[in-house]
């Protein structure tokens, strides 16, 4: 999501990371000032080999599959991900991920 995040913001642009916790859960956010995530997009933006259209300053793109890998481990840790954007400029991931606590491993 970080990488995603800074090749979509501009040159000399701010990718603001967020971590917090409400006790039993750990909530981390990535914000870019980028192109956002078009509402047609989002309920499908974490399927395999998804990819938004790019623009040509942002032509070097991956395979679509790091979105889709990083939901399937939070999945699997009990956690989950979610994405928000207004439009340009506003894309942000939240990672919500239950804390493991050191009595809870025996």
């Amino acid at each position: 999501m970080l990488d995603n995040a800074t090749k979509y913001t501009s040159d000399g642009g701010a990718v603001p990371l967020t971590v917090d916790n409400d006790g039993d859960w750990v909530i981390i956010g990535v914000q870019d000032g980028g192109i956002g995530v078009s509402t047609k997009l989002q309920p499908r933006i974490f399927d395999l080999f998804t990819q938004a259209t790019r623009t040509p300053d942002r032509s070097q793109g991956g395979l679509g599959i790091g979105l889709a890998l990083i939901k399937t481990i939070v999945k699997l840790h009990g956690g989950e991900v979610i994405v928000s954007s207004d439009g340009l400029g506003t894309g942000r991931f939240t990672v919500v991920q239950p804390i493991l606590r050191l009595d809870q491993t025996r």
